[in-house]
């Protein structure tokens, strides 16, 4: 739980751009508001960038380039490491402001900065082991060999749902490299990425190495097209990913898109049920199903699927919601956007209208104290078919739909008949199920009876429309890199 004095601190407040080290209101002087999602309240204000600020940003970013990649990679390493060190002091104030206009509970928001700061420490130390190698030639006086250099300014575009992780997801790599960056949050929640790139040039990081601008889509789309920028790297949907391909088509920059998610979980006849009912539960409704990898659709087996059933809901059930600024240890807070509530409600009413059975949830909360925010319980539906909108679009919300497989090539068909192919969840204690059916997904990630999505040490892509270009694991480095053959003659 926050405490009054933290709240007070962090609310009422006008927050400008950040250029160059120092913080600026915007060139027309212009301002968004920021809300909070489980009051409805403002929070404070934003400066609004216009193009004019997109481009003072990138210049900033283009000078602090030529000393920042010269720097050996231990030397960023110390740096990166001594400012992760500075936001962890800052970590409640981060996650308050996290809280506040995100709505996930204090207690997680908090651990989403202290974990950042552990990937970009992670990052720090990847960039010190980025090694080159020599080639034999064809010739006795021919020596070649090859090396990796910066790309240069990078554009970093980030999402609400988890508004600093999937920053460090990006801007550690960036760093570690030798890059340096502007980033464009999203207009829903850019106070705690604002404050976590603060709190890292406090503590340390040289000025114009990061720079953040703040608006709406179209600042978005300045930063993409800028001549300037090398390099693009994008969460958010498949809509908005798809447009900034066509963006950077004509300068051919690199681009890493982690799009939309539609993840299915298979539950096989032999499963641990009480482990595939707190896995889905968990992966289903943590920040309120607003996650690309939340479990968007479970395939169970016809023998176990009731029993499955009513273990998810015994877990959804137990589940607290609150405000997750004055009710900090919850396990759920608000949705972030209006538009997000309105959504989940329009999937579950179109799977009702259709035939499906509800088991729990599927409405607001009905005391008072919910009414004015965003919130949702979190809801359990069978009985569903393909024909309904849960289980083809990505509905980004506390919302978990049941069906059922008699045979196991049922299943794997059912969980590829997608557009998207970000993650996908199976429950076996069958090895050779493992294999065959790990196999046979389409999807870049597959969870055999766990829920850990997102490791350090390993690749996170999408396939399908879910994207393309690494993110995690130290082969992410390579996505900030171009790559440079020498060859030399005697």
């Amino acid at each position: 739980m926050m405490n009054s004095v933290l709240i007070e601190s962090l609310t009422g407040k006008d927050w400008g751009l950040l250029i160059n080290g120092q913080s600026k209101a915007s060139s027309d002087e212009n301002w968004d508001t920021v809300f909070s999602p489980a009051t409805g309240k403002p929070i404070a204000r934003v400066a609004a960038a216009t193009p004019k600020d997109v481009d003072e940003a990138v210049q900033s970013a283009k000078t602090a380039f030529t000393a920042w990649s010269a720097l050996p990679g231990a030397e960023r390493e110390k740096i990166i490491r001594k400012a992760t060190a500075h936001v962890r002091t800052q970590a409640e104030h981060i996650g308050g402001l996290m809280a506040l206009e995100q709505g996930k509970p204090f207690a997680q928001s908090r651990g989403e900065v202290t974990s950042s700061c552990d990937l970009m420490d992670y990052y720090a130390a990847e960039g010190v082991r980025v090694e080159g190698y020599v080639n034999s030639t064809e010739k006795n006086n021919l020596y070649s060999w090859v090396t990796y250099q910066p790309v240069g300014v990078c554009g970093l575009i980030t999402p609400w749902n988890y508004p600093v992780s999937l920053l460090s997801w990006k801007l550690g790599p960036a760093l570690a490299t030798g890059c340096t960056v502007v980033v464009k949050p999203t207009e829903v929640t850019p106070l705690s990425p604002l404050a976590f790139c603060q709190a890292l040039i406090e503590g340390g990081i040289p000025a114009g190495v990061i720079n953040v601008v703040l608006g709406s889509g179209a600042i978005g789309a300045a930063l993409v097209e800028h001549p300037t920028v090398a390099k693009v790297a994008m969460t958010g949907s498949t809509h908005t990913g798809k447009k900034i391909m066509a963006a950077v088509a004509s300068q051919l920059k690199k681009v890493s898109l982690e799009l939309g998610g539609h993840c299915p979980a298979i539950v096989c006849a032999d499963a641990d049920l009480d482990n595939a009912a707190e896995i889905i539960a968990y992966k289903g409704f943590r920040n309120m199903g607003q996650s690309c990898s939340s479990v968007n659709r479970v395939y169970a087996h016809a023998s176990i699927h009731d029993e499955l059933i009513e273990k998810i809901c015994a877990k959804a059930k137990k589940m607290s919601i609150g405000d997750g600024v004055i009710e900090g240890n919850c396990d759920l807070g608000p949705m972030t956007t209006a538009e997000t509530l309105q959504k989940v409600e329009r999937h579950v009413a179109d799977a009702l209208s259709k035939g499906a059975q509800l088991h729990t949830g599927g409405a607001k909360p009905a005391e008072e104290k919910y009414q004015n925010g965003h919130y949702y319980t979190p809801t359990v539906l069978s009985k569903v078919s393909t024909d309904m909108l849960v289980m083809y679009e990505e509905t980004f919300g506390p919302v978990v739909p049941v069906d059922t497989f008699d045979h196991i090539e049922e299943a794997i068909h059912k969980a590829n008949d997608s557009n998207f192919g970000l993650c996908a969840y199976l429950f076996t204690r069958d090895f050779a199920t493992t294999m065959q059916v790990s196999q046979a997904l389409e999807s870049g990630t597959v969870c055999v009876n766990n829920g850990a999505v997102n490791t350090a040490y390993a690749p996170y892509e999408g396939w399908k429309d879910s994207g393309f270009g690494l993110e995690l694991s130290r082969k992410a480095i390579f996505e900030y890199l171009k790559t440079k053959h020498v060859k030399v003659g005697f």
